[in-house]
């Protein structure tokens, strides 16, 4: 497993943390998705073998969110 850290941008409630965690779900390979809009990051726990980071990030930005680089 492979965690991974984001900075989102536009993360600025909590219906935006179940937004992009519901998006998350979707993705095949994601074990957990944790969004924080007080800190706008989100955490993703996920298998690198069914999934990838870019993945992850575009995931996220197809929900309406941008992700830092």
């Amino acid at each position: 497993m492979e965690q991974v850290e984001l900075s989102v941008t536009g993360l600025s409630c909590q219906a935006c943390e179940q937004r992009i965690e519901k998006a998350l779900s979707r993705l095949t390979g994601v074990v957990q998705g944790a969004a924080d809009h007080r800190v706008a990051r989100v955490r993703v726990l996920f298998d690198p073998v069914r999934t990838s980071e870019t993945d992850v990030r575009s995931c996220i930005e197809h929900a309406g969110y941008t992700v830092a680089p």
